[in-house]
Parts: C-alpha cells; structure tokens; sequence
C-alpha cells in the first residue's frame, strides 16, 4: 500500500512538473528564427553595375537575415579574391565579419590579417587586428587597415615597412 502511494505521488508530480513546463515555454519570450542549412553553396552579390561579388562557401547556415558560412570564398568582378575560415553576412546591409586567417589578393597585392570586415556596398575590406601588406617587393605590417578596392587604397595604421630596391 505503500509503495502504491509513493508511486502515485511521483506520477503526480510528474505530470504536475510536466504542465509547469509547458506553461513557462509558453510565456517565455524567446523566438525559433527561420533556419537553413546548406552545403558547397556559391551566392552572386549585385549592385549598380550587375553582378559584382561571388560568395562561396562549403557550408551555409540562415538565421533570418543573418548568413553563416564556413571555408568562405568571395570573388570580385574586378578581380579580387578574400579568403576567411567563417563569415557571418547580413544579406540586406552586404556586410560581412570575417574570421579565420583571412586573406584578400589582387593583382600585385596580398594582404593577410585574422579579422576584419568586408561591405559590399563600399568595396571596402577594413580591420583593427595585425596586418600584413605585400605590394610588389614591399612589406608591410600593421595594426588596423582599411583597402578600397575600387579604386585601390589602402590606409594602415601603426606602420612598419620593410622595401628591397
């Protein structure tokens, strides 16, 4: 007889825990975003002129607005190619933050830092982490950079050249 009361009181309780659950899930105020999950995914950017940037990625993740992608590729029409391990890209301001040993080459140019962020909009790659610049023979190494890419300028900050003449 016992034994069937203790029963009947852990079923109650269950049953009541179960119920006080539903009712805080309820209430709570967290939202599921609309997700997506996709692999060796490549996205055409366009701008004024028409297509401007190809993004390419291995694998792709959509939060809403919000896109993750992982080995990111981003090639540019005029001829500009940025590297990363992760991009996380909000689609409606082409504005990416870019991580992981990223690497932005164009023609006699190389620049290699671990963060920075792109704007599509701008044409601007930009970050406050170590740079550092190969053009041509010159070396250069910073902290912080900004490069334009059309047209092509770079500004950087707390600068040390290396030069071969």
């Amino acid at each position: 007889m016992r034994s069937l009361a203790l029963h009947l009181t852990f079923i109650v309780l269950t049953i009541l825990s179960l119920a006080y659950v539903e009712k805080l899930r309820k209430e709570s105020k967290i939202s599921v975003k609309e997700k997506g999950i996709a692999r060796d995914v490549t996205i055409k950017v366009f701008g004024e002129g028409g297509e401007e940037w190809k993004v390419g990625g291995e694998n792709l993740v959509t939060f809403g607005k919000e896109i993750y992608m992982i080995r990111v590729e981003l090639r540019s029409k005029s001829g500009y190619v940025v590297r990363a391990g992760s991009i996380k890209f909000l689609r409606d301001q082409k504005l990416g933050t870019l991580k992981g040993g990223v690497d932005l080459r164009g023609d006699a140019l190389f620049i290699k830092t671990e963060s920075a962020i792109i704007d599509l909009n701008k044409n601007l790659v930009s970050g406050d982490s170590k740079v550092m610049i190969w053009r041509n023979r010159n070396y250069i190494e910073g902290l912080g950079f900004k490069a334009y890419l059309k047209p092509l300028r770079v500004i950087i900050r707390n600068v040390r050249t290396k030069h071969e003449i």
